[in-house]
């Protein structure tokens, strides 16, 4: 372990993450809490600590200036703003959790983290946070350079979320349209019960449509605050 390193160890369910300070503590996120300093000890818990490889992060000394960054803050969410989101955004600056995209593929749309149709947006709306935290972080400064990095990333990670969600989008899509056109040929063949049973799978669909609509909703919101903000450091 070094300096920098993002570290997990096992919590039995779950894992948990942290940044290694290189001096013997670790800077995490503690569950439903906030971001505190603590010993490799604390952190463990008896478990053995990990190192998670990464191919491309920052140097070590920004890993560990942008977790000493967010020092006392209070604003912890399982699916949002977890440990691992934290821990992933100082080693690259990018907001994320593997966690949340292995649960939220697992179940299909399903309902283990939130319940229902509100799983799948998570992934999108986990960037849309992070995103709003870059804004957030260039509104709070008065350093040009700083401002226009802030901004930047944030147009990147909505970016990306942007493309998840219009791709979820078309796909979503095309399956109401395939059980639309299934329930039409089962009319077409005197077979009400089996219209019925396609509309009713089409129901579900319609609401992961609204869901993922309002998303791409809110990220455009996002950009045209983030365009002006951009303008205005360029003024």
């Amino acid at each position: 372990m070094a300096k920098g390193d993002h570290l997990y160890v096992s919590r039995g369910t779950y894992f948990h993450h942290g940044i290694d300070c290189g001096d013997g503590t670790v800077i995490h996120y503690r569950e439903g809490e906030s971001i505190t300093r603590s010993a490799e000890a604390f952190f463990a818990l008896g478990e053995r600590i990990s190192v998670k490889p990464y191919t491309d992060s920052d140097s070590p000394e920004v890993v560990v200036e942008r977790a000493a960054s967010r020092l006392g803050e209070r604003d912890y969410h399982i699916v949002f703003n977890n440990c691992e989101h934290f821990a992933a955004w100082c080693k690259t600056g990018k907001h994320r959790s593997q966690q949340v995209e292995n649960v939220a593929a697992a179940t299909a749309i399903g309902g283990a983290l939130l319940g229902g149709i509100f799983v799948a947006p998570a992934i999108a709306a986990a960037g849309i946070y992070g995103a709003s935290k870059y804004l957030e972080q260039a509104k709070s400064t008065d350093d040009p350079v700083l401002i226009r990095s802030s901004l930047e990333s944030a147009m990147a990670q909505l970016a990306e979320s942007r493309q998840e969600e219009a791709a979820a989008v078309e796909q979503i899509q095309q399956e109401m349209e395939s059980w639309v056109k299934t329930a039409k040929e089962a009319i077409n063949r005197d077979r009400e019960d089996l219209a019925r049973a396609a509309l009713e799978r089409k129901y579900p669909l319609t609401k992961q449509l609204e869901q993922r609509q309002q998303q791409l909703a809110e990220i455009t919101n996002l950009e045209s605050q983030i365009r002006s903000q951009l303008a205005l450091s360029e003024g």
